[in-house]
């Protein structure tokens, strides 16, 4: 069945043409139609992107409704990498569908790996990979923006949806645990629950999943870089300085995020990777606090304290704005290069709904039922399907690292 999302008025012709004599579209057209032309849909997708990236830095023709779209449409599979400027709503081998299989396979091994070294040099059970210490997991709703704008109306955003029950974990972002003021990434995983269609994962038929930590991007362009940084930083301090300084382009926007913080709900958190926002465009996710003149200023006083503040903000509620933002050029806004900074002068932040958490009681140590949760970007459907290397990655990678934490320990 094929949703219209708005009733937009169709382009107009100096519209058309004014986009296909753009040079990067004329050479990047050959290109796009092959993925593309498989459906009318993708066909349709290939001219609106054209269309929002005609005004790069402007958010591509603002405010304006989105095209006529199947909201349940398959999005393209990832096409091979080439010389030439990439397309809109794109995603490209880093080599060939056989060589990512394998190097896959090979950062599952790494993960189990780290994450083995890590219970034995801390002295703690196995941890999931990343992010292993949770401050806890508060309960909530999404609430839907009634006026968020028509091209965001896709999967959970999309007309009719409802409000939706969520769990959010907050969390820090090292694979041990460790003292709140050390440096670190902080994050904040969302559980959607009440969510239907197809998903790409079989140990969850009902969720969706969406990650962020509080930088704008993750250490390094692509999932090789980022388990680069995964062993060095494994390996000490040190070691991870020699990374940097060999990835200062790629990994310095993130490390210089991971200072100590106040609270954790005082904090912005973005996606970091790319994710369709239905099958004919690309996005990020963001979120900060609801009220933007919040200010919490706990004492920092012992190796928990962030989550002394966040039970003392559950007791009040908490509520965090969810954001998205629209590829609106493959170049300034891209999916492959996960270090490059979506500007919001080159794709502003939409607000799409409020993750409210009511005023509720937080248990003094982390429970049983927070640390079980799994969380992963492939709790998905279509509409928000993750995109580009460092998602793909994850898949594997996540779901090696929930698998080894999940054994019995050994006798």
């Amino acid at each position: 069945m094929v949703e219209s999302v708005s009733t937009r008025a169709p382009f107009r012709e100096d519209e058309v043409l004014s986009v296909w004599r753009a040079p990067w579209v004329l050479r990047s057209t050959q290109r796009s139609l092959k993925p593309h032309a498989r459906s009318i849909v993708g066909l349709v997708a290939l001219l609106a992107g054209c269309a929002h990236a005609s005004s790069p830095g402007r958010g591509g023709l603002a405010g304006r409704p989105g095209p006529v779209v199947d909201p349940n449409a398959e999005p393209a599979e990832p096409v091979a990498p080439h010389d030439d400027t990439p397309a809109l709503n794109t995603e490209y081998f880093l080599g060939t569908r056989e060589s990512e299989a394998a190097q896959f396979a090979e950062f599952a091994r790494q993960i189990q790996e780290l994450q083995r070294k890590a219970s034995t040099e801390h002295a703690q059970p196995v941890q999931r990979g990343f992010h292993a210490k949770s401050h806890a997991c508060l309960n909530g709703e999404l609430r839907l923006d009634p006026h968020r704008d028509p091209r965001t109306r896709f999967g959970l955003f999309a007309n009719g949806q409802e409000n939706k029950r969520v769990v959010a974990r907050f969390s820090n972002g090292v694979g041990w645990r460790q003292a709140d003021g050390e440096l670190d990434a902080r994050g904040l995983a969302v559980k959607v629950f009440g969510v239907a269609g197809t998903k790409y994962m079989s140990d969850e038929q009902d969720t969706q999943d969406f990650l962020m930590t509080n930088s704008p991007t993750p250490v390094g362009r692509d999932a090789v870089e980022f388990m680069e940084f995964a062993r060095a930083n494994a390996n000490g301090r040190i070691a991870g300085l020699f990374f940097l300084a060999g990835h200062a382009s790629t990994a310095a926007k993130a490390l210089v995020r991971t200072n100590a913080v106040d609270s954790m709900v005082t904090e912005r958190y973005w996606s970091g990777g790319v994710y369709h926002l239905g099958a004919h465009q690309a996005a990020k996710y963001s979120t900060r606090p609801c009220d933007l003149r919040l200010v919490r200023e706990p004492a920092r006083d012992g190796e928990d304290y962030l989550r002394k503040d966040l039970a003392a903000a559950a007791r009040e509620g908490v509520c965090m704005t969810l954001y998205v933002q629209l590829q609106t050029d493959p170049q300034a806004t891209p999916v492959e290069n996960s270090s490059k900074v979506w500007e919001e002068a080159d794709s502003p932040i939409l607000p799409v709904a409020r993750i409210v958490m009511p005023p509720q009681v937080v248990e003094q140590s982390a429970t049983p039922a927070c640390d079980q949760l799994a969380f992963t970007p492939w709790h998905s459907i279509p509409a928000h399907k993750p995109m580009g290397h460092i998602n793909r990655a994850r898949r594997f990678v996540y779901e090696a690292s929930q698998a080894l934490r999940r054994q019995p320990p050994a006798p």
